[in-house]
């Protein structure tokens, strides 16, 4: 299996899993896709593990703002199959679209700082914030034509005092161990999708949480 991650900014996600990651997760990383060029330690970081990176402006990529998304996804289109990637990990800002979506259906997991469908799009945790939620979280969910609307793979659930003590880093670094946890589904083949509905075999589905208990 061969495996790539999009990523926008530091990067802090991604940076953590490879912090964490065993050998053999390493060698399942082919390509990182960065749209910041500001980046240059990461960039030796990949280097160490002769993982490939390769990065841009997201802004250079079309005059056209509107543009950029489609333009990102093509070029995402064509060093996933010029790396003959498998999937794709995303922890990054733009919306993807076009040809991308359906070459890769089912193939690129998104990692959203909601409990979706709750608060999709830009600023979720904030959304979350000021509409009082009383739990955060995060949700690992397959990309689609939509908003943050693909099938649910994962979610985690932290309450808001929690946040309050761990911040924005302490809430979306929960985010990784979603990440190793799909990963070896995949690894195994026991991510099972049926009718749009995605089930990871052999975990615990029964949990109940109240908040505040």
């Amino acid at each position: 299996m061969n495996i790539s991650f999009y990523v926008s900014g530091r990067a802090g996600r991604l940076r953590k899993i490879l912090e964490e990651a065993s050998p053999s997760t390493l060698k399942l990383i082919k390509i990182v896709v960065c749209d910041n060029l500001k980046n240059e330690d990461l960039h030796q970081l990949l280097s160490k593990h002769d993982i490939k990176m390769v990065s841009f402006d997201y802004k250079t990529l079309s005059p056209e703002r509107k543009q950029r998304n489609k333009v990102l996804s093509d070029k995402l289109n064509s060093l996933f199959k010029e790396n003959n990637i498998d999937y794709c990990f995303c922890f990054g800002d733009h919306i993807l679209e076009g040809q991308l979506l359906k070459d890769y259906e089912n193939r690129i997991i998104n990692f959203h700082p909601s409990i979706l469908p709750m608060f999709p799009g830009l600023m979720a945790i904030d959304q979350a914030i000021n509409a009082g939620a009383k739990v955060l979280g995060n949700t690992a969910h397959f990309i689609d034509e939509g908003v943050d609307t693909g099938s649910i793979i994962m979610q985690n659930i932290v309450s808001y005092q929690f946040f309050e003590k761990y911040g924005y880093d302490g809430l979306l670094n929960l985010q990784v161990p979603m990440f190793n946890k799909i990963l070896d589904s995949l690894i195994n083949n026991t991510l099972i999708i049926n009718n749009g509905k995605v089930t990871l075999k052999n975990y615990n589905y029964d949990s109940v949480v109240f908040f505040p208990e």
